[in-house]
């Protein structure tokens, strides 16, 4: 799958995973992108096979969250 598709996907689905997050003030941060992205691990997510080019696939994800304003640092 082309990066593009998979980061449509992938807010996508950081949309439904935090919906089932509790809420904290200040919102949703780089610490509940990590643990997204631990979870997509866990359950060996399709959504993490796509060719990062040699980056961390970690850090593509978050720098989209953070592109899309899903995040507040």
């Amino acid at each position: 799958m082309k990066q593009k598709e998979v980061r449509t996907l992938i807010i996508q689905e950081w949309d439904r995973w935090l919906q089932a997050q509790p809420d904290e003030p200040g919102g949703p941060t780089g610490k509940h992108s990590l643990k997204f992205f631990f979870e997509l691990q866990d359950i060996r997510s399709p959504l993490l096979n796509f060719r990062s080019r040699g980056r961390d696939k970690w850090r593509v994800i978050h720098a989209w969250l953070l592109s899309e304003e899903r995040l507040f640092e």
